[in-house]
């Protein structure tokens, strides 16, 4: 969706203190997670009934684009003009049948997007052609200015969107997402914790890295949506960076080396917070006015659709945690020797029985008066302890330009290897 200028007090409003939560690795066991898991978790922001977009004037490149990434989640507004189905369906449709699974904006009409009337539940669901898997209140509706009406409006535009998509028989797997509330409208927002399967938040970073305690903390932005939406579980329907580095909006820019850097590391910390599922914003720039404009600078692909480091360092980690076939014998287990300041660390078990550590250093190393990377950091030596050697080892090392260096470790109960703020991630076969 259309980014709106983020102003400091978004940040002020999301900071709740400080939180209990691990923020690095410590020595000892590392948890064991599914790679599928993770894989399911990522999704991207797509805009195809944009008409006067690169969504529909190259949406041949972008539907090859998501084949190259990997990525089968999507997440859409509705754009109800024109004739019915609206174009934007023949192209969701299109990508269902290829298995890509949709979710899907209503708006409340309380701002400038056109309200999508719950009631149309049903037709916009059949549609989609078996592609639709989460509906989603209003996209940053403004609900703490222009009357004391408009929370009780808003919340009721989530009632009436949860009841539609509950009382059809034909779409009872069709999930349900409240309204991505930001700044003020979070504290003005009522309990909806009875109409929606998941919470929302824009937890977007800024200019910090993903790992922030600072003002861009994902953990406070969750803990800000638990009085509107309870203990369901979150999805951070939008979430990423832009390269806008001549901008002189609140919405700081990182470049498109420190971009490559941070996603990698973004998704993987978003997964291991607990959220459900992180939508980057967005697959293709959706306009070209510059440097100073964010809005041209957040897609993974340009806005002539060439990709960009950060597309390739997305697709480079999806396609790591792919595999096919199934598991034949139980996974080595894995210790940390000795945990390190900001050190980061997990174990994903893949189908085909491969363990991925991903590890890094959660630290920032962007100059934001600069605005430019600063001096690369010196590797720090960590240790891992394994149940077993395993067959063959091998370290892939993410770089800034998106691609990966792989390297063959020599198979050993102990490994030793020098990690930095750069993502790796160690498979064991």
């Amino acid at each position: 969706m259309s980014v709106p200028t983020r102003a400091p007090t978004r940040r002020a409003v999301l900071a709740l203190g400080a939180l209990s939560l691990a923020t690095r690795a410590a020595a000892g066991p590392v948890p064991l997670h599914r790679a599928e898991d993770f894989t399911a978790s990522v999704g991207v922001n797509t805009h195809f009934g944009h008409a006067q977009s690169p969504y529909v004037a190259l949406f041949e490149r972008c539907a090859a684009a998501l084949d190259e990434l990997g990525i089968m989640h999507l997440r859409e507004d509705v754009v109800l003009e024109g004739p019915e189905p609206p174009p934007q369906f023949q192209r969701i449709a299109r990508l269902a049948r290829g298995g890509y699974r949709f979710s899907l904006v209503f708006y409340d009409g309380l701002d400038a997007a056109p309200l999508t009337p719950p009631r149309r539940f049903p037709d916009i669901a059949a549609w989609c052609e078996g592609g639709l898997a989460i509906v989603e209140g209003s996209n940053e509706p403004n609900i703490a200015t222009g009357g004391s009406e408009r929370p009780h409006a808003s919340a009721e535009h989530q009632r009436a969107l949860y009841r539609a998509a509950r009382g059809d028989p034909r779409f009872r797997a069709v999930q349900v997402a409240g309204p991505s509330y930001i700044f003020g409208n979070v504290a003005a927002a009522e309990n909806l914790s009875g109409a929606v399967d998941f919470g929302n938040v824009h937890a977007y970073p800024g200019l910090e890295h993903p790992e922030t305690e600072g003002n861009g903390d994902l953990r406070r932005f969750v803990a800000a949506v638990r009085p509107v939406y309870g203990a369901a579980p979150i999805l951070a329907t939008e979430n990423g960076y832009h390269t806008a580095l001549a901008t002189g909006s609140f919405h700081l820019p990182v470049s498109e080396a420190m971009r490559a850097r941070y996603m990698p590391r973004l998704l993987l910390w978003s997964f291991l917070q607990g959220v459900r599922r992180t939508y980057l914003y967005e697959l293709i720039c959706s306009n070209d006015r510059g440097e100073a404009d964010p809005e041209s600078r957040f897609g993974l692909l340009r806005y002539d659709g060439s990709p960009t480091p950060t597309f390739q360092a997305v697709a480079n980690l999806m396609r790591l945690f792919r595999s096919e076939g199934a598991a034949t014998n139980a996974p080595v287990e894995v210790a940390l020797e000795a945990g390190l300041p900001d050190l980061q660390a997990a174990r994903f078990l893949r189908r085909d029985g491969t363990i991925l550590v991903p590890i890094w250093l959660g630290v920032g190393n962007w100059d934001r008066v600069l605005r430019r990377l600063k001096a690369d950091l010196a590797p720090q030596p960590v240790g891992l302890r394994l149940t077993r050697p395993p067959r063959a080892v091998r370290l892939h090392r993410f770089a800034d330009d998106g691609s990966v260096a792989t390297e063959t470790l020599a198979p050993a109960e102990r490994l030793t290897f020098g990690v930095t703020d750069r993502l790796s991630v160690l498979e064991l076969r």
